[in-house]
């Protein structure tokens, strides 16, 4: 009996896909280390690059992660100096 054989199915990642990616140039120039499951890249800010999706997105969450904690830094200063204010 013959069985039908099928296609191999095609997976498709986004995260591996290849996209142009430039990290805004700061007073701090250094390279700026990526690693994503072992894998890494280095990018010098202001250079754009091709790299795959997966870098970018983990550079986004940490600014964004970042900024987050410059937000909650901020917050707990100003609540400790209107604390002391009130002694």
């Amino acid at each position: 009996m013959a069985t039908k054989k099928e296609a191999p199915e095609t997976v498709t990642d986004p995260g591996e896909e290849y996209v142009d990616f430039t990290i805004p140039m700061t007073a701090d120039s250094t390279p700026v280390f990526i690693g994503v499951n072992g894998e890494t890249v280095r990018i010098k800010p202001g250079h754009t690059v091709r790299v795959k999706r997966k870098f970018v997105e983990v550079w986004e969450h940490a600014q964004k992660q970042q900024a987050e904690a410059w937000t909650r830094q901020r917050q707990a200063q100003e609540a400790s100096r209107r604390a002391l204010a009130e002694l």
